[in-house]
């Protein structure tokens, strides 16, 4: 299928915007222990130009390391700190950020998750790999003055808690604070974003790369094809975990 969309889609974008769909919805799978096997897991290295996400022909930039540890070094408050976790160590949109609640978390299961009852792709989980932390600390703050439930409140909206645009503000003025720039410009949150779905394409080649051994005593070419399977359904899933989670930490260690 996805040599079908590269013969017939003209835009890069709309290839790309397939493969992320898919890619998601295989991911969540995954997660949920319902799905053994990501037949999208590989497309970013097949397809060439058209893999990352496009717009007029180039790449659209994500935020490297290095950008996200300097605007993790101007958050002023624990608030500020989870704003940037929650949009690149969890990948989560500004507008799931803005409305994030207590009740869907999950800190104490294996792994810690998010729940969503309404997301774009319908209800999923989102896996926290990294910065339980961050939300416990967030949470105690918040339960010393007594709140609403949701981990950035407004007193002043109706929904109880702040709206997409004020993440973006927000993080507009911590990119501002760090200088961090992309091609010139002041990154978006969904900068972040696009920062986790590298780092997980990364993650994964780290763990291919990991059993590559593996696969040439077995005589195979492909180490993709040892993980996909002869790894165990939850060997797979803890290695893909640990992988992005030591990822992850790079990251954000450090910057409290």
């Amino acid at each position: 299928m996805f040599d079908v969309f590269d013969d017939e889609l003209a835009s890069n974008d709309s290839k790309a915007k397939h493969h992320y769909d898919v890619n998601d919805w295989y991911v969540w799978l995954q997660n949920r222990a319902i799905g053994t096997y990501n037949p999208a897991a590989t497309v970013a290295t097949s397809f060439g130009g058209w893999n990352t996400d496009t717009e007029g022909g180039e790449t659209k930039p994500a935020l490297r390391p290095d950008q996200l540890r300097e605007i993790l070094a101007v958050c002023d408050d624990g608030e500020d700190r989870l704003l940037v976790v929650a949009l690149g160590a969890w990948g989560l949109r500004r507008g799931e950020v803005a409305a994030l609640h207590v009740s869907q978390f999950i800190p104490n299961a294996e792994p810690p998750r998010i729940e969503f009852d309404n997301r774009k792709n319908g209800p999923s989980s989102v896996q926290l790999l990294y910065g339980v932390e961050d939300y416990l600390n967030r949470v105690e703050a918040l339960d010393a003055s007594g709140w609403n439930g949701y981990l950035f409140p407004s007193n002043a909206a109706k929904s109880g808690h702040i709206a997409p645009g004020t993440v973006n503000n927000r993080f507009e003025r911590l990119v501002e604070a760090a200088g961090v720039t992309l091609h010139g410009e002041r990154p978006t949150p969904h900068a972040c974003r696009r920062y986790w779905y590298n780092a997980y394409q990364d993650a994964m080649q780290d763990l291919q790369e990991q059993v590559a051994p593996m696969a040439a005593d077995q005589g195979s070419s492909s180490a993709a094809v040892v993980v996909d399977k002869y790894l165990s359904g939850e060997q797979a899933r803890r290695a893909r975990r640990g992988a992005m989670r030591e990822r992850l930490a790079n990251v954000f260690e450090g910057e409290r």
